[in-house]
This record gives C-alpha cells, sequence and structure tokens, in this order.
C-alpha cells in the first residue's frame, strides 16, 4: 500500500511539473493575442505550485499614418504593395483615400491586418492597410501622400517613390514570376497564342492565353487583363476545371492549360494591340526541415508552403488591313464572315388597320451581336413599327455564330394585293477575298376592308363623332347610410391604431439607427444616393463653362462612388468586372448594368483626351448618368 502511495504521489507531482513548464512555454504565445491590457493573477496549479503573470498596462499613444512599398523597385507588369499603417489606432473611421495611380499600375486587391507589442509592460497598437497593384509602365514615380482619417482625426503620410524596370522575360515571352517567390521564370509563365497576325477588318481573330508549368500549380486566378482597344471582344467559356496536357518546347516538357480564350473583332484597319493578360498562380513550394520541432508545430517539408506567384503575358501585335473596293454591294454594312438571310409573316390575310408581324431571321458567323440592322422598304401603304431584337450566340470551339431575329409590326392602310418585297444583306467573306450577298425571297400579303385616311406623320385620325361636350359620367350621386355604429367607422379605428402605428415606427426607426452604427454595409447603402446627388450637383456647375476634365471626373466620382457604397466595396479597388459580375448576380438586368459601365468608360476616356465637347454634350451626358445611376438604384432597391 505505501509503495503504490508514493507512485500516484510522485506521478502528480510530475503532472503539476509538466503543466507548470507546459504553460510557461506558452505564455509568450497567449500575452501576444491578448486584446485587453493586462491579465489578471493565474490561479494555483496546485497546493505547493504557484504561478502569476504581472498585469500590463497600456499608456496614451500618439495616432501616426505611414507609407511604405514592398518592394519600392519592380519589374515591369510585377506586383508591388503599398502599405498604410496607422500606429496607436486598431480601425479606420472611413477607407483612406489613396492617390491616382492609374497611369503606371493597376489595381489588383487589398487586405488588413491588425498588431499589438507588448515591450516592458507597454501595450502597443497599430493596423495596417495593404493594397496590391502591378507596375504598368516603366520609370520611377512618387506616390503622394494618403489621407487616413480615425480616431475623428485625419492623419497624411508622406510621400514614396516607385521604380518600375525593364521586364524580365520568360521562355515564352512576357514577364517571368515575382523576384523572390523562388520560382524561376522558365519553369512558370504564359504565352498568348494568336491565331492569324494579319486580317480584315472585322474579321476574327483567336487569342489563347496558355499557361506552361514544371512546378506545382494548385490553383490560378486572373487578375488583370487589358481593354483591348480597337477590338470588340468576345469570351469563350471554358472547361469546368483546367484541361492540362504534356507539351514539349525548347526541349523542356511543361504541363500545359488554357487559361483564358477570347475572339477578337478589330474595328478598324492599323496595327492593333493585344493586350497582356496577368494571372497569379498559387504554387507549392517544399520547405526544408531545420529541425526536428518543424514537424511538431505544423511545419512539415511534406507540405511546403503555397506561394502567390504573379506571371504576364507579352503584348501580341495584329495587323488589319482595310477590306477591299471593288465589287463592294450597295447593301454591305460592314460585315465579315457569312449571313443567311429569311423572312416570313404570321399571317397571308389581314384586314386594313389591323397587326400583322414581319420576322426577319438572320443565321451567320461572325460578329452577330454588331450586325447592323436591315434596310426594310415597303411602301407608303404600311406603318411600320421599330423591330424587336432577339438573338442566341454560340462561342463553342471559338467560332462566333449566331441567330439575330427582327419582328416587325406592320399595319396596312390600304386594301389589296400587296407585296413585302425581297430584303438584301451583304457580307464579305475572308478566307475568299470576295463579297457575297444573301436575298430573302418575297412576300404575298392580302388586305382586305376600307382604305383609312392617315393624318401627316403616318398615324390614322381620330372621327369626330359628337361636337358638343361629351360627359364623363352620367348618373345618380352615390348615397350613404346616416348613423350606424360607432365601431364600423373609419375615424374610430384610425384613432384606435394610430398609438400601435406610433410605436411600431418608433421601433423601426430604433432598428434604423442600430443597423446604421453596426451594419457597415447597411450604412453606405443608405447614403449611397445622398452621397451621390450631392457630387451630381457640383458637376453641373461644371456643364455651363467649366474645365470640361474635372466635369467628367466628378461625373466618374459620383457613378464610382455610388455603385461602391451600394455593393459595399472599397472604392480604391473598384473594378469594372467584378462590379459587372456583382450586379448581374443581383439580378440587375444586363441593359442597365451595361449602360451603367459605359457612362464609367466614356468618363474615364474624355478625362485623358484633349477638351472637344461642348456645353450641350455635356449636359445631355449628364442626364445620361443620372438615369443610368437611377436604373441601378431602383433594381437595387
Amino acid at each position: 500500500m505505501h509503495t503504490i502511495e508514493s507512485m500516484v504521489s510522485w506521478r502528480r507531482m510530475l503532472r503539476h511539473a509538466l503543466s507548470v513548464v507546459l504553460f510557461t512555454a506558452s505564455a509568450p504565445l497567449v500575452l501576444d493575442r491578448l486584446p485587453c491590457a493586462g491579465i489578471p493573477t493565474v490561479a494555483p496549479l496546485s497546493t505547493a505550485v504557484r504561478v502569476s503573470v504581472a498585469s500590463f498596462r497600456v499608456v496614451g499613444q500618439e495616432l501616426q499614418a505611414r507609407a511604405t512599398l514592398s518592394p519600392m523597385a519592380v519589374s515591369l507588369n510585377q506586383q508591388f504593395v503599398l502599405n498604410i499603417e496607422i500606429v496607436g489606432s486598431r480601425r479606420t473611421d472611413v477607407d483612406p483615400t489613396l492617390p491616382d495611380l492609374g497611369s503606371f499600375a493597376r489595381y489588383l486587391s487589398q487586405g488588413s491586418s491588425t498588431n499589438m507589442q507588448v515591450i516592458n509592460g507597454i501595450t502597443t497598437t497599430s493596423v495596417t492597410i495593404q493594397y496590391r497593384f502591378q507596375a504598368i509602365r516603366e520609370g520611377t514615380f512618387e506616390i503622394g501622400a494618403v489621407e487616413v482619417e480615425t480616431d475623428g482625426q485625419v492623419l497624411r503620410t508622406e510621400p514614396v517613390e516607385l521604380t518600375v524596370s525593364a521586364t524580365t522575360a520568360g521562355a515564352g515571352g512576357g514577364s517571368g514570376p515575382d523576384t523572390g517567390s523562388g520560382v524561376n521564370s522558365d519553369d512558370l509563365f504564359i504565352v498568348a497564342e494568336v491565331s492569324k497576325r494579319r486580317v480584315y477588318e472585322n474579321e476574327p481573330v483567336e487569342v489563347s492565353y496558355r499557361l506552361f508549368t514544371r512546378v506545382n500549380v494548385n490553383s490560378v486566378s486572373i487578375v488583370g487583363m487589358g481593354e483591348n482597344e480597337g477590338f470588340w471582344v468576345e469570351e469563350v467559356p471554358l472547361p469546368q476545371g483546367l484541361q492540362t496536357e504534356q507539351i514539349v518546347q525548347d526541349g523542356r516538357q511543361y504541363t500545359s492549360a488554357v487559361v483564358r480564350r477570347i475572339v477578337l473583332f478589330p474595328a478598324g484597319p492599323g496595327t492593333k494591340t493585344v493586350e497582356p493578360l496577368s494571372i497569379e498562380a498559387s504554387v507549392r513550394m517544399q520547405r526544408q526541415r531545420r529541425s526536428i520541432f518543424d514537424d511538431f508545430f505544423g511545419r512539415s517539408s511534406l507540405f511546403g508552403s503555397q506561394v502567390p506567384v504573379m506571371i504576364t503575358s507579352e503584348a501580341a501585335e495584329i495587323q488589319v488591313v482595310s477590306l477591299p473596293v471593288d465589287g463592294l454591294p450597295e447593301s454591305f454594312t460592314g460585315f465579315v464572315g457569312r449571313l443567311d438571310i429569311s423572312t416570313s409573316i404570321d399571317r397571308s390575310t389581314v384586314e386594313t388597320n389591323d397587326a400583322v408581324t414581319l420576322e426577319v431571321r438572320i443565321e451567320g458567323e461572325g460578329n452577330i451581336q454588331g450586325l447592323a440592322a436591315p434596310d426594310l422598304d415597303i411602301g407608303q401603304d404600311f406603318e411600320v413599327f421599330p423591330p424587336e431584337v432577339t438573338q442566341t450566340i454560340d462561342r463553342r470551339e471559338a467560332r462566333i455564330r449566331g441567330i439575330k431575329t427582327y419582328r416587325y409590326v406592320l399595319i396596312p392602310r390600304a386594301p389589296g394585293e400587296r407585296t413585302i418585297p425581297p430584303i438584301e444583306m451583304s457580307y464579305f467573306d475572308p478566307d475568299a477575298g470576295l463579297y457575297g450577298s444573301s436575298v430573302s425571297e418575297p412576300l404575298r400579303l392580302e388586305v382586305t376592308g376600307d382604305a383609312v385616311v392617315a393624318i401627316p406623320g403616318g398615324r390614322v385620325g381620330v372621327e369626330t363623332i359628337r361636337e358638343d361636350i361629351r360627359f364623363i359620367r352620367i348618373g345618380p350621386p352615390s348615397l350613404g347610410i346616416t348613423g350606424g355604429s360607432l365601431v364600423g367607422s373609419t375615424g374610430f379605428w384610425v384613432v384606435a391604431l394610430l398609438p400601435l402605428v406610433a410605436i411600431l415606427g418608433s421601433l423601426a426607426l430604433r432598428h434604423h439607427w442600430d443597423r446604421l452604427e453596426g451594419d457597415l454595409a447597411y450604412a453606405r447603402g443608405r447614403r449611397a444616393g445622398r452621397v451621390a446627388r450631392k457630387r451630381l450637383r457640383q458637376a453641373r456647375e461644371l456643364i455651363l463653362g467649366g474645365d470640361e476634365r474635372e466635369f467628367y471626373a466628378e461625373v466618374e466620382r459620383a457613378l464610382r462612388g455610388f455603385l461602391a457604397d451600394k455593393l459595399n466595396v472599397s472604392e480604391a479597388g473598384f473594378m469594372s468586372d467584378a462590379a459587372e459580375s456583382e450586379l448581374l448576380k443581383r439580378r440587375v438586368p444586363e441593359e442597365v448594368t451595361d449602360e451603367y459601365l459605359a457612362c464609367l468608360g466614356v468618363c474615364d476616356k474624355t478625362r485623358f483626351a484633349p477638351p472637344a465637347a461642348s456645353d450641350e454634350e455635356k449636359s445631355v451626358f449628364f442626364g445620361r448618368a443620372a438615369e443610368a445611376m437611377t436604373a441601378v438604384q431602383e433594381h437595387l432597391s
């Protein structure tokens, strides 16, 4: 019995000692994560061993803001990070106001982190906001001061300087991985494969962005794609998941996959540039084990670490030649490809002043979306209304095919045998280098009834029936019953329910105030319209005789700020593609989204173009932008 009690005692003492050792080893890790000013004394671990930790104190810190670059020198098309650190605070009241970096950098993403240090019993806190950019222009550039609002104070950072050097090319052209990523430029790169280098105007050009890798790539994401100005762009859908294959290039075997495929239609002659594509690849890097504790703390060399690597393709040039003049048909509207046109009507007999539907069906291969409406000339015996247009586009296998249908409503005004003449549409076949035409069949229509007299302008006149006054309503007045119960009267229920309505209104107002204080997305959405109207008022003052660039810049700030508040995203990180995807996800119609982004595109181009817009043009565009904003507001609400 004595031996057993001794063994139990030794086990208890060993367990207590092990608890002390583990607590001591883990104490620094715990203290670094403590959000409070100090911690109380730890409770006894046993009757014989007691451990205590002294409380920490927080002293008043002076608020400071500073900006740093990581790194300060990068290669062209590589990424850098602008760090905004606020010392003495753990949050910002609003997003920092960044200077315009658009002339030499493309915004990628942003993140934030907080830090707390305890040195000699004094706790210091800070928050760092990180903005990732891609360098798109060579040279040395100054990033101006950044304004930060925190704890009711407005802080300004010092300017920083960025140096962008020449591109470091990989094996396939374009820029290689980021410096310091540990991945060789010959082991990971992206190439833009162009189907043709010399084409006609509006002739389709297929561009495939192909990734080559000899390292373990877990995932890829597109972080930057050019606007490809001068082209009509059609995105070709890719299969779910990357379809990989083994390719030997320059004597090395690579795993390859197409990450993006597009079809470009050049809008005019000359040398056009296909903009580079930038992607971020998540590469698994093997970690060398330095000690036996690496496995214990989860740092095994079997799994390694994930390293983000930025790579960019090389820009490609395409020579675009004009269409030949010889043999140009009168019905040619600029379509390049092949067309087939057919027409039909929904009935062959109709009375005067009744409607008949003419359907014009155009099927072909090429830029179907940019196809102009057919020239419809059927004489004075019909009144023609604007058509309803529908289209279906097939983008499979990078060959753009489609069907475009125009439905016209025709109203005959005179009886007799009528003929809807053939409709002709011409096209240019780039493979044959010749013009061709497609002509529909004529349609016969029997119109019965009497002729209709039309007033100037093509509308039917209203026949005068009587010259005297027409009464709106003729009959006895409505009579009501006198007396009745008080409970059945409207006034009684209004007075009875008024206190309940007041209480519910107060609760709703209180809920609204609570959400404004605790829900940032709700607060930004509520203030979006007010802030946008204020900026539009400032823009209206610049319409008559004001500076053109400042006018379009103010309208752009109103459009971008309104959408950023509604979608609860950073205005500094506003991306048109991401905004379009988010609007469509929220069931905003495609035409409303396209009009809104088109207004943003006009502002962006006009800000950097020579002054050319008149006061009338600015006034028209101001109304267009306001209508686009109203349409988005209605659908988001």
